[in-house]
């Protein structure tokens, strides 16, 4: 069943959908029901080079052809997200997205070599990011990270002693937390379009941390 957008009125919205099976409603007590929304954007070419290419990564390392690795993935991304059966043919740029960013996090977890940086097939950096953190991977090449302190510490300051809730961070391996410092702060962001996450509670206690 398909709906319309009636009204917004930036808290509620309403949806009017035509619906002839009325005494379904009455008899079976249905009360609530689960929305959608469409933004009408169709899968681009970019998108479904960049699912294919993590797919194939993940066919590769695991050995599973990668129509085996297709069906599994979507499979269990349906069954853990709730989001109906799609095809990667004509679904639309949203649903893309959250795929692909499925995809990459299975790779930051169970440690999947790629071809190419997950930076650069990431739609959501600050979301990339972030789970880099919680992974300890190093946002750039993948390895082993340590903690970078985008926000400067200071001289002299012990870095168990200080709470780094709220500081911003990136997870970065020894090469390239050597380059960061070397290069300075905003020109490898720059040269990286990359940026600092603010720690939280979470991510400190991720890190052993101050957060308090």
């Amino acid at each position: 069943m398909i709906g319309y957008i009636h009204k917004y009125d930036r808290e509620y919205l309403y949806i009017v959908a035509k619906y002839p099976f009325s005494g379904d409603l009455t008899r079976k007590e249905i009360t609530q029901c689960e929305i959608r929304l469409d933004d009408g954007r169709h899968i681009s070419t970019d998108q479904r080079k960049k699912i294919y290419a993590t797919m194939r990564d993940i066919s590769l390392y695991t050995g599973h052809t990668p129509e085996e690795i297709k069906a599994l993935m979507k499979y269990d991304f349906i069954a853990k997200s709730g989001h109906d059966y799609f095809s990667l043919s004509d679904t639309d740029m949203t649903t893309a997205n959250q795929f692909l960013n499925f995809l990459i996090d299975f790779c930051l977890e169970f440690d999947i070599p790629c071809a190419d940086s997950l930076l650069e097939r990431s739609p959501d950096i600050a979301r990339y990011l972030y789970k880099c953190l919680i992974e300890k991977k190093c946002c750039i090449t993948g390895k082993k990270a340590e903690l970078h302190h985008v926000d400067a510490v200071g001289r002299g300051r012990n870095r168990k002693d200080i709470i780094h809730k709220g500081m911003r961070v990136l997870p970065l391996c020894r090469e390239m937390h050597t380059l960061a410092h070397n290069m300075g702060r905003d020109s490898f962001c720059e040269k990286y379009h990359i940026f600092g996450i603010k720690l939280d509670t979470y991510l400190c206690g991720i890190w052993k941390v101050r957060a308090e």
